[in-house]
């Protein structure tokens, strides 16, 4: 291709991409679903193919780029228009928390770990699992948190006394694991997991999925056995 052709291609492209994008109105990046990046990376690829391809004639890819935009209308349409459209195209929420319980099948479904899961809750503020009520993994990726009644924020008229800091967490069971190197930091032996166990009615290791201990010794513990995490 000479210079010309290239100049005439990326300026077309770029107008037609222009004039496309803002009857998409897509949504900003932090909003998109992973089928909105996904149609936003292959527009981006039909765009340059067209611009540097210069055995494919200029309107061919222009019109791909109209027939691909075209299908992505189309399908943001159907998710405002019709509640089957927005199951199938965008999902729904998944529980990862529900009643401060956390959620194993939750957690399968989005193909999140533990670890996942306690960094997304520490972005949100949530330092204590057992100050988090209800968690989902939304359609965009994120996670979202509400906080027990008792940790909600309050008001300056609410406010009575300042709390003692809880300092840092130490989990020391994830999936019925015990965390021996955690262990050890916490000074803590088998002896103690057994008191704790015992404590909560818990006979078995295996029967824990998660627990941790804040610096003033408060001890949270999920089960394995969960309540229905669906609606």
């Amino acid at each position: 291709m000479t210079t010309y052709e290239v100049f005439i291609r990326a300026t077309v492209s770029f107008i037609t991409l222009y004039i496309l994008c803002r009857l998409l109105n897509k949504k900003l990046i932090a909003q998109m679903t992973f089928f909105d990046f996904v149609a936003g990376i292959t527009i981006g690829s039909i765009v340059a193919s067209t611009i540097v391809m210069g055995d494919t004639p200029l309107y061919i890819g222009i019109l791909g780029l109209l027939f691909f935009c075209f299908y992505t209308f189309l399908s943001s349409v159907g998710a405002i228009k019709s509640l089957w459209g927005r199951k199938i195209l965008e999902d729904e929420p998944t529980f990862l928390i529900k009643n401060g319980q956390v959620l194993e099948e939750g957690l399968k479904k989005v193909r999140l770990t533990m670890d996942g899961l306690l960094t997304g809750l520490r972005k949100k503020g949530f330092f204590y699992v057992d100050q988090v009520e209800t968690a989902y993994m939304e359609t965009d990726g994120t996670i979202t948190a509400l906080a027990k009644p008792a940790y909600l924020n309050a008001m300056q008229k609410d406010v009575a006394a300042i709390q003692v800091s809880r300092g840092t967490t130490q989990a020391f069971i994830i999936d019925g694991q015990i965390l021996s190197s955690s262990l050890h930091r916490l000074g803590k032996d088998m002896t103690w997991v057994r008191q704790v166990l015992q404590a909560n009615h818990i006979p078995n290791i295996k029967d824990v999925f998660f627990a941790e201990v804040d610096g003033l010794g408060n001890v949270y513990i999920d089960k394995r056995q969960d309540i229905d995490y669906h609606n």
